[in-house]
């Protein structure tokens, strides 16, 4: 592999590279770019087909190529270009650094500010809610062990008025069995 074969294109925009990936936390880099790479740490809700899919604002964590953060929860610009972003590899130091969990509610807060600001309507619901039904495993929580639900990484969805874990987080469903909190 040559040293800049990561900017060849395979023609897909960040959206698609999302789909493909079946949800962020993959690594990105820009044409334009020196020296930076960036992970993709959430994408708004999908309005419109594709390949733009209504153009929904992308957030990432922006990296030195050695590991150092440069710029949290960034807004990616234009991310329905295929020509500027190229989907990469994790870095080699990936594995060992402190990545910001996808499941961050820092995350979200940062789409509902970056949604304002781009006068967007919508809100937190809107995006907490976004996982798709089919994805999720409801919990049984009572309101006084909400916190405890928090603490595994599990979500409040308004819209059906539950709790409910991602289905393939294994290490949340493990510790929410342990606390009695799946449902039968």
């Amino acid at each position: 592999m040559q040293k800049d074969d990561w900017r060849d294109s395979d023609g897909d925009n960040v959206f698609e590279m999302l789909v493909a990936n079946g949800g962020p936390g993959f690594w990105v880099r820009r044409i334009t770019w020196g020296r930076t790479l960036a992970r993709i740490v959430r994408v708004g809700i999908f309005t419109k087909p594709p390949p733009y899919f209504g153009n929904p604002p992308v957030l990432m964590d922006v990296y030195d190529l050695e590991g150092g953060l440069k710029e949290d929860l960034a807004m990616l610009p234009v991310p329905g270009t295929y020509k500027t972003w190229r989907r990469i590899e994790a870095p080699l130091w990936a594995e060992q650094a402190k990545l910001r969990p996808l499941d961050d509610p820092a995350i979200d807060i940062a789409l509902v500010a970056l949604d304002r600001r781009r006068g967007k309507k919508g809100g937190k619901a809107a995006h907490a809610d976004s996982t798709p039904q089919g994805v999720r495993v409801l919990l049984s929580v009572p309101y006084a062990r909400k916190d405890e639900a928090k603490g595994i990484g599990a979500r409040w969805s308004p819209t059906d008025k539950s709790w409910w874990l991602p289905a393939d987080d294994n290490s949340a469903l493990s510790k929410a069995q342990a606390l009695g909190l799946l449902v039968v």
